[in-house]
């Protein structure tokens, strides 16, 4: 199975044409809409994911980063 996926809106005269042009070319054709939802931003912590069970500090990560041998 093949999926297109439009991501603007658009508006019903082109959707019904690119829906009349697909099936000239007997494609089955299913629409489905939905609301576009936002995600909440987070903020980038060390604290998370793979560090979530180490106790890190930005400034030593940094000063160790940094270090000329």
């Amino acid at each position: 199975m093949t999926q297109i996926i439009l991501k603007n809106d658009i508006d019903q005269n082109k959707l019904s044409a690119l829906l009349h042009f697909l099936k000239s070319f007997d494609i089955e054709v299913e629409v489905k809409t939905s609301k576009k939802t936002s995600k909440p931003s987070e903020e980038f912590s060390l604290t998370a994911g793979l560090w979530k069970d180490y106790e890190l500090d930005a400034n030593e990560l940094r000063k160790q980063a940094w270090r000329i041998k």
